[in-house]
Protein backbone atom coordinates (compact mmCIF):
# COMPACT_ATOMS: atom_id res chain seq x y z
CA UNK A 1 0.00 0.00 0.00
CA UNK A 2 1.26 3.42 -0.92
CA UNK A 3 2.08 5.96 1.71
CA UNK A 4 -0.50 8.35 0.33
CA UNK A 5 -3.27 5.85 0.70
CA UNK A 6 -2.28 5.15 4.27
CA UNK A 7 -2.47 8.83 5.17
CA UNK A 8 -5.89 9.05 3.57
CA UNK A 9 -7.15 6.11 5.55
CA UNK A 10 -5.84 7.57 8.79
CA UNK A 11 -7.43 10.93 8.03
CA UNK A 12 -10.80 9.32 7.36
CA UNK A 13 -10.54 7.24 10.51
CA UNK A 14 -9.74 10.35 12.55
CA UNK A 15 -12.72 12.17 11.09
CA UNK A 16 -14.96 9.21 11.75
CA UNK A 17 -13.70 8.87 15.34
CA UNK A 18 -14.17 12.58 15.92
CA UNK A 19 -17.70 12.35 14.60
CA UNK A 20 -18.46 9.40 16.85
CA UNK A 21 -17.06 11.18 19.90
CA UNK A 22 -18.94 14.33 18.99
CA UNK A 23 -22.16 12.37 18.49
CA UNK A 24 -21.77 10.62 21.83
CA UNK A 25 -21.02 13.90 23.55
CA UNK A 26 -24.11 15.44 21.95
CA UNK A 27 -26.25 12.50 23.06
CA UNK A 28 -24.98 12.80 26.63
CA UNK A 29 -25.54 16.57 26.60
CA UNK A 30 -29.03 16.09 25.19
CA UNK A 31 -29.83 13.54 27.88
CA UNK A 32 -28.73 15.93 30.63
CA UNK A 33 -30.71 18.74 29.04
CA UNK A 34 -33.84 16.63 28.85
CA UNK A 35 -33.41 15.54 32.45
CA UNK A 36 -33.06 19.14 33.55
CA UNK A 37 -36.13 20.14 31.57
CA UNK A 38 -38.10 17.28 33.05
CA UNK A 39 -37.13 18.29 36.55
CA UNK A 40 -37.99 21.92 35.87
CA UNK A 41 -41.35 21.01 34.34
CA UNK A 42 -42.05 18.66 37.22
CA UNK A 43 -41.73 21.36 39.83
CA UNK A 44 -43.20 24.21 37.83
CA UNK A 45 -46.45 25.67 39.16
CA UNK A 46 -49.01 27.65 37.33
CA UNK A 47 -50.42 30.83 38.97
CA UNK A 48 -52.96 31.49 40.24
CA UNK A 49 -53.30 28.12 41.81
CA UNK A 50 -56.31 27.09 43.87
CA UNK A 51 -55.42 27.20 47.53
CA UNK A 52 -56.74 24.41 49.67
CA UNK A 53 -59.91 25.45 51.47
CA UNK A 54 -59.79 26.08 55.18
CA UNK A 55 -61.69 23.36 56.97
CA UNK A 56 -63.58 24.74 59.96
CA UNK A 57 -64.54 22.22 62.56
CA UNK A 58 -68.28 22.39 63.34
CA UNK A 59 -69.12 24.08 66.62
CA UNK A 60 -70.16 21.70 69.37
CA UNK A 61 -73.91 21.62 69.94
CA UNK A 62 -75.19 23.95 72.65
CA UNK A 63 -75.92 22.15 75.89
CA UNK A 64 -79.58 21.45 76.37
CA UNK A 65 -80.87 23.22 79.47
CA UNK A 66 -83.85 21.51 80.95
CA UNK A 67 -86.50 23.97 82.12
CA UNK A 68 -86.81 24.12 85.85
CA UNK A 69 -90.26 23.52 87.24
CA UNK A 70 -91.95 26.65 88.45
CA UNK A 71 -91.97 27.14 92.18
CA UNK A 72 -95.35 26.32 93.61
CA UNK A 73 -97.34 29.31 94.67
CA UNK A 74 -97.61 29.79 98.38
CA UNK A 75 -101.20 29.61 99.53
CA UNK A 76 -102.49 32.70 101.24
CA UNK A 77 -103.01 30.72 104.43
CA UNK A 78 -99.27 29.88 104.52
CA UNK A 79 -98.10 33.49 104.21
CA UNK A 80 -96.59 35.15 107.29
CA UNK A 81 -99.32 36.53 109.52
CA UNK A 82 -99.12 39.65 111.64
CA UNK A 83 -99.24 39.17 115.40
CA UNK A 84 -102.78 39.57 116.71
CA UNK A 85 -102.09 39.70 120.42
CA UNK A 86 -99.38 41.33 122.59
CA UNK A 87 -98.31 37.93 123.89
CA UNK A 88 -96.97 37.00 120.44
CA UNK A 89 -94.22 39.66 120.50
CA UNK A 90 -93.91 40.69 124.16
CA UNK A 91 -91.73 39.39 126.95
CA UNK A 92 -93.30 37.84 130.03
CA UNK A 93 -92.78 41.02 132.06
CA UNK A 94 -94.40 43.26 129.45
CA UNK A 95 -97.26 40.81 128.99
CA UNK A 96 -97.95 40.88 132.74
CA UNK A 97 -97.90 44.70 132.83
CA UNK A 98 -100.28 44.91 129.88
CA UNK A 99 -102.71 42.58 131.61
CA UNK A 100 -102.60 44.78 134.69
CA UNK A 101 -103.22 47.85 132.53
CA UNK A 102 -106.16 46.22 130.75
CA UNK A 103 -107.73 45.22 134.04
CA UNK A 104 -107.29 48.74 135.44
CA UNK A 105 -108.68 50.37 132.29
CA UNK A 106 -111.72 48.11 132.23
CA UNK A 107 -112.22 48.90 135.91
CA UNK A 108 -112.32 52.64 135.26
CA UNK A 109 -108.79 53.37 136.50
CA UNK A 110 -107.08 54.77 133.39
CA UNK A 111 -104.31 56.52 135.32
CA UNK A 112 -103.27 53.26 136.96
CA UNK A 113 -103.37 51.59 133.57
CA UNK A 114 -101.18 54.33 132.08
CA UNK A 115 -98.61 53.91 134.86
CA UNK A 116 -98.32 50.16 134.17
CA UNK A 117 -97.96 50.76 130.44
CA UNK A 118 -95.24 53.37 130.90
CA UNK A 119 -93.28 50.80 132.87
CA UNK A 120 -93.77 48.36 130.02
CA UNK A 121 -92.44 50.91 127.52
CA UNK A 122 -89.25 51.28 129.51
CA UNK A 123 -88.71 47.57 128.89
CA UNK A 124 -89.85 47.45 125.26
CA UNK A 125 -90.01 50.98 123.81
CA UNK A 126 -90.97 49.79 120.30
CA UNK A 127 -93.82 47.51 121.32
CA UNK A 128 -96.71 48.88 119.26
CA UNK A 129 -99.29 46.97 121.31
CA UNK A 130 -98.23 48.90 124.41
CA UNK A 131 -98.45 52.25 122.58
CA UNK A 132 -101.89 51.37 121.24
CA UNK A 133 -103.27 50.55 124.69
CA UNK A 134 -101.63 53.62 126.20
CA UNK A 135 -103.44 55.78 123.61
CA UNK A 136 -106.74 54.31 124.82
CA UNK A 137 -105.90 55.17 128.43
CA UNK A 138 -105.29 58.82 127.46
CA UNK A 139 -108.59 58.88 125.60
CA UNK A 140 -110.27 57.58 128.74
CA UNK A 141 -108.55 60.39 130.70
CA UNK A 142 -110.17 62.99 128.39
CA UNK A 143 -106.86 63.77 126.69
CA UNK A 144 -107.85 63.19 123.03
CA UNK A 145 -104.91 65.08 121.51
CA UNK A 146 -102.37 62.88 123.29
CA UNK A 147 -104.46 59.81 122.51
CA UNK A 148 -104.38 60.59 118.76
CA UNK A 149 -100.62 61.18 118.85
CA UNK A 150 -99.90 57.90 120.64
CA UNK A 151 -102.19 55.94 118.30
CA UNK A 152 -100.36 57.43 115.30
CA UNK A 153 -97.01 56.43 116.84
CA UNK A 154 -98.30 52.89 117.31
CA UNK A 155 -99.27 52.76 113.62
CA UNK A 156 -95.78 53.88 112.62
CA UNK A 157 -94.22 51.09 114.67
CA UNK A 158 -96.73 48.45 113.57
CA UNK A 159 -95.62 48.69 109.91
CA UNK A 160 -98.77 47.35 108.37
CA UNK A 161 -100.11 45.15 111.17
CA UNK A 162 -103.76 45.59 110.30
CA UNK A 163 -104.98 44.21 113.62
CA UNK A 164 -103.25 46.96 115.58
CA UNK A 165 -103.94 49.65 112.98
CA UNK A 166 -107.66 48.93 113.11
CA UNK A 167 -107.75 49.61 116.86
CA UNK A 168 -105.58 52.71 116.47
CA UNK A 169 -107.77 54.25 113.76
CA UNK A 170 -110.82 53.72 115.95
CA UNK A 171 -108.99 55.55 118.73
CA UNK A 172 -107.97 58.36 116.37
CA UNK A 173 -111.55 58.73 115.11
CA UNK A 174 -112.87 59.04 118.67
CA UNK A 175 -110.09 61.48 119.61
CA UNK A 176 -110.79 63.72 116.60
CA UNK A 177 -114.49 63.63 117.34
CA UNK A 178 -113.76 64.74 120.90
CA UNK A 179 -111.61 67.55 119.52
CA UNK A 180 -114.46 68.75 117.30
CA UNK A 181 -112.80 67.61 114.08
CA UNK A 182 -115.82 65.97 112.45
CA UNK A 183 -114.20 65.64 109.02
CA UNK A 184 -111.04 64.18 110.51
CA UNK A 185 -113.11 61.79 112.59
CA UNK A 186 -115.06 60.68 109.52
CA UNK A 187 -111.84 60.10 107.54
CA UNK A 188 -110.37 58.02 110.37
CA UNK A 189 -113.58 55.99 110.66
CA UNK A 190 -113.56 55.28 106.92
CA UNK A 191 -109.97 54.12 107.19
CA UNK A 192 -110.88 51.81 110.05
CA UNK A 193 -113.87 50.44 108.11
CA UNK A 194 -111.64 49.70 105.14
CA UNK A 195 -109.22 47.76 107.33
CA UNK A 196 -112.08 45.84 108.87
CA UNK A 197 -113.40 44.85 105.45
CA UNK A 198 -109.96 43.67 104.40
CA UNK A 199 -109.74 41.49 107.50
CA UNK A 200 -113.18 40.06 106.82
CA UNK A 201 -112.18 39.27 103.24
CA UNK A 202 -108.99 37.50 104.37
CA UNK A 203 -110.83 35.41 106.95
CA UNK A 204 -113.58 34.36 104.51
CA UNK A 205 -113.14 30.87 102.96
Amino acid sequence: MAAGDLRLIRRRYAVTLTGVITSRFFVVFLAFALAACGTSHGTRRSWPQDEPGIVVAPAPPAPQIEPQPAAPETPASDLPQYPRTPEEISSAAVTALMRQARTALDGGRPQQAAAALERALRIEPRNYFVWSLLAQTYLAQNNPAQAANLAAKSNALARGNVYVELVNWRTIAAARQALGDAEGARSASLHADELERSLSFQSSP
